[in-house]
């Protein structure tokens, strides 16, 4: 009885030296901290990327940005979309850099890679603050651009001829297949004839690798992540070892211009070693795989599953091909999906983006940073979340139904009715590719794919969910990885593809984007489609 007296009196003690320690270390001009039962214990950024209205064991609501105290480390999590732009104007002290250069030790480069990743984070001449604007240039319009897209889109079309070839019924399992389709485009559009990817058993690493991500970044220590993840380790070194001989016999020279680019950023302008780049290229491969495969699987979830959505956007679709009396081939050209050709398609695409990111926003404060004249303080070394979740739920950006699934959300007006609920979008309260100096380089490519993919299986294909009678259940993410930017589901969509129109001939092509993408987000749709460099 003694000892388990002083058992509960010890941890009483302790219970109080944690809230009073988190009392005396917090600043009065700093957001205001969300306690928990039990002080530094419990919330995690992932938590309050995807429930950013929760307020544990908190009356009152929530703030406009808080504080969550985690063992050794302060968060801030923004709560408000207004706050978004007066926080991008500090993006030298406000960096996304300093995430990314922490990834070098996850991947496993050098000690002196890692530390010219950390260097000069705060100018702009900085290795990981000058690489994306430094691969801008390849995947902005152009050839470049035209090229990968070419070559993912050629990919998709030999898996749709393929599939027609088997005869029905083909069934398949619609998450698992998706993932392949997006790995095996995306890695033969981005790493060119010698892809590494191609090999079964380095996909399957990476694919291991990818879902442990989070985890083995909580552990720096090689020692440490042998001895208590020995299979994620492993998984990251087959991919490592494969990406490294890809570059030591020069298979980068036949790659996209973003591999070339960024070989000739790396090595160029920093002096990396071929070893370091290509442990660099597992981050990459995070950067073009790691987005995309989910959001094409819940793009392909709001189209198939909706009667009337889908019958609209196959008009607009079938509206797009051309038909070759003499050869008696229809020929689809996926250079011209745009908001003229395809408003709903593209509408659906955007409403996905905003209704089903769950991107936590990373951010590392490098400086103190104040805000709100003085009045609001964020401490040197503190994390910044900014959850996509909050600004895409605005309800005064979004209207009341913000959080409902609307695939018209995006389509322009075409009355002067008072009753649309369509309006005019707030940008900054849709950052589905981020924004300011952490604008996606890679989203035009990853548009163009989702939408490729999607056009393609709706035209070739009725799907049909195997069970519930036939009926779409939407999928759970409980167990989606916690550095998702959308939700990854618990359980495949097992489904069977009845071919369309069998005994039509296709012919599937990429003419090219004419100097012009889709525009997405703000700042494309600012520059008038034109790509921002």
């Amino acid at each position: 009885m003694v000892s388990l007296a002083l058992l509960l009196g010890s941890l009483a003690a302790l219970y109080l030296f944690l809230r009073a320690l988190l009392h005396l270390t917090q600043d009065t001009r700093e957001p205001p901290a969300l306690l928990t039962t039990l002080p530094s214990s419990n919330p995690s950024w992932a938590w309050s990327a995807r429930n950013p209205a929760s307020t544990p064991d908190c009356a009152t609501p929530t703030p406009p940005i808080y504080t969550l105290r985690l063992p050794f480390q302060r968060m801030y999590v923004v709560n408000e979309t207004s706050l978004i732009p007066p926080l991008q104007k500090h993006w030298r002290t406000v960096s996304f850099a300093a995430i990314a250069a922490d990834a070098g030790t996850t991947v496993g480069m050098s000690k002196s890679a890692v530390e010219v990743m950390h260097r000069d984070l705060n100018f702009e001449h900085g290795f990981s603050t000058s690489w994306p604007k430094y691969i801008m240039s390849v995947m902005a319009p152009g050839k470049d651009l035209d090229a990968i897209n070419r070559r993912s889109i050629e990919v998709f079309n030999a898996e749709m001829e393929r599939l027609r070839r088997e005869g029905y019924p083909i069934r398949i399992g619609l998450w698992e297949w998706t993932r392949k389709m997006i790995l095996s485009a995306t890695t033969e559009a981005v790493w060119g004839p010698e892809n590494p990817y191609r090999k079964p058993d380095v996909a399957s690493a990476w694919t291991t690798f990818e879902a442990g991500f989070l985890t083995l970044s909580m552990f720096p220590s090689p020692l440490l992540a042998s001895l208590l993840f020995p299979k994620l380790l492993h998984a990251r070194e087959v991919a490592a070892t494969a990406l490294i001989s890809y570059m030591h016999k020069g298979g980068y020279k036949t790659a996209s211009g973003l591999v070339r680019k960024r070989v000739e950023h790396h090595a160029g302008l920093f002096n990396l070693s071929l070893e370091d780049i290509a442990r660099g290229e597992l981050g990459n491969t995070f950067a073009v795989l790691g987005n995309t495969t989910p959001c094409a699987l819940w793009v392909l979830y709001h189209i198939l599953s909706s009667p009337t959505l889908l019958s609209s956007i196959r008009t607009e679709l079938s509206a797009l091909i051309t038909l070759d009396p003499t050869t008696n081939t229809h020929t689809l050209d996926l250079a011209f999906l745009n908001q003229s050709t395809c408003p709903v398609l593209l509408a659906t695409f955007q409403e996905t983006l905003r209704f089903r990111a769950v991107a936590p926003g990373p951010r590392v404060l490098l400086e103190d940073v104040s805000l709100n004249n003085g009045r609001v303080l964020l401490k040197k070394g503190a994390m910044l979340m900014i959850p996509a979740r909050v600004q895409h739920t605005d309800r005064e950006a979004w209207g009341e139904d913000a959080g409902r699934f609307d695939h018209r959300r995006f389509l322009p007006s075409t009355s002067n009715d008072s009753n649309d609920k369509r309006r005019k979008i707030n940008r900054t309260a849709f950052r589905p590719f981020g924004g300011g100096h952490v604008l996606c380089p890679g989203r035009h490519f990853a548009s163009t794919e989702i939408l490729s993919l999607a056009a393609l299986l709706v035209l070739h294909f009725d799907v049909v969910p195997v069970g519930n009678k036939g009926m779409w259940v939407e999928p759970t993410y409980e167990n989606s990885p916690a550095h998702a930017g959308f939700p990854a589901i618990d359980e495949d969509i097992q489904v069977e593809l009845v071919p369309r129109d069998v005994g039509r001939k296709w012919r599937v092509v990429y003419s090219g984007s004419g100097g012009k993408v889709m525009e997405i987000v703000g700042e494309d749709i600012e520059a008038g489609g034109r790509g921002v460099v």
